[in-house]
């Protein structure tokens, strides 16, 4: 009976031992795999600096995870157009149920005094103002872009969920058309998000990034479309990257937050081809809609651009 009882604790405290050396095992192989990490972060780094390539200060926060997202086009209805109808001083028409297109009647002024407050100058003449976010003046089409916001991140570059404010020659809004996403369901489970000095590392693997360039301002992360479906869209989180360079100027740059996709936006097609969808769409009002000749009217110049770009 004693010869099983210490046979017994014998057992016992090779398991006890084998689990503590298991233990200390994962525990050193955890250590080796964050140097590991470590030592790539250093090497990129290293990398940057010796090819003068210029990044702000991207802390690694807390992982952040999240999800693509389905988002459909928003259908509005008479209650949702009140606001705008009742709004004195502005025409509106809608078309399909989900596009608007709206002239002023008197211009409101934009000066490169006022840029950092243009979203309060068009915040009362569209919908659900809060939901859209400044993204810029483009000088060369005479176009403030507002992108929509889901999740209170900016959906990049997407047409369904858009405003366009339209300056006259004396840098006047005269016209905004406008766009809406509707509710946004998750796709698929949660899966975690690169951090922002991963997807730089993601442009300066292809090339998207060279030497004596700058990464500037913040990496910011928002939604950009992943796959467009018939009815619905699903986004990816993605990074927005900005690079400067001297002889190339300044481009943005779009990271698939989740598969690490890297892939660049060339702004004016973008624009080109959105007002050209939208000038058949206004082409389908009444003859005698005021909104629709005045808005052929003032983007006939783009429409004539966006025509013999294309032939």
């Amino acid at each position: 009976m004693q010869w099983g009882h210490i046979k017994t604790l014998f057992i016992l405290s090779f398991l006890i031992l084998n689990i503590y050396l298991l233990i200390q095992f994962i525990e050193k192989q955890d250590e080796a795999d964050y140097g590991i990490l470590d030592n790539q972060e250093l090497t990129f780094k290293d990398q940057l600096k010796a090819e003068n390539i210029k990044i702000p200060n991207l802390e690694t926060g807390q992982i952040e995870k999240d999800s693509y997202i389905s988002v459909s086009q928003k259908i509005l209805s008479e209650a949702d157009l009140e606001p705008l109808k009742a709004k004195k001083g502005l025409s509106t028409e809608v078309i399909d149920n989900y596009f608007l297109v709206s002239q002023l009647e008197d211009p409101i002024p934009v000066t490169e005094e006022t840029s950092d407050i243009i979203s309060e100058l068009v915040k009362s003449y569209v919908l659900f103002p809060d939901h859209y976010t400044y993204w810029g003046w483009n000088k060369e089409l005479n176009v403030l872009i507002f992108f929509q916001k889901i999740n209170d991140r900016p959906v990049y570059f997407n047409s369904n969920g858009l405003v366009l404010a339209f300056l006259n020659g004396s840098n006047e809004i005269t016209h905004l058309t406008q766009s809406v996403l509707g509710e946004a369901e998750p796709q698929g489970e949660l899966q975690t998000l690169i951090q922002p000095l991963f997807s730089v590392e993601a442009l300066y693997n292809r090339s998207f990034l060279t030497a004596n360039e700058e990464v500037t301002d913040d990496v910011v992360l928002g939604y950009y479309a992943r796959l467009v479906a018939e009815g619905n869209q699903v986004f990816a989180p993605t990074w927005k990257v900005t690079v400067k360079g001297e002889s190339s100027g300044e481009r943005n740059y779009f990271v698939n937050a989740i598969e690490g996709l890297a892939s660049r936006n060339d702004e004016i097609k973008f624009l080109h081809d959105t007002i050209g969808n939208d000038i058949k769409k206004i082409e389908t009002l009444n003859k005698d809609s005021k909104v629709k000749q005045s808005f052929l009217n003032a983007t006939i110049k783009l429409e004539v651009d966006n025509r013999s770009e294309t032939e």
